[in-house]
């Protein structure tokens, strides 16, 4: 099981409202869900982008999963 800091949390939420133009409270939404599936480990994964894409449209939700797991330095299987 993967336990985050908030400043960890706060960077990844940082880094993707930068990339994918959303604000930073909707980021850190958005990344506090994936890190939570990081946690469940393996359909959560799956569920996590598909939420992030339900959330916001306009956000690749592999690519955001992807981005966040680079960030906080987590391997994706």
């Amino acid at each position: 099981m993967n336990e985050y800091s908030d400043h960890e949390l706060d960077q990844a939420a940082v880094s993707a409202a930068k990339r994918f133009d959303l604000d930073g409270p909707e980021a850190r939404e958005l990344v506090d869900l994936v890190a939570s599936a990081f946690s469940d480990g393996g359909d959560a994964l799956g569920d996590a982008a598909w939420d992030v894409q339900d959330r916001d449209p306009g956000v690749d939700g592999d690519d955001f999963v992807q981005d966040v797991a680079d960030i906080l330095g987590y391997d994706l299987p």
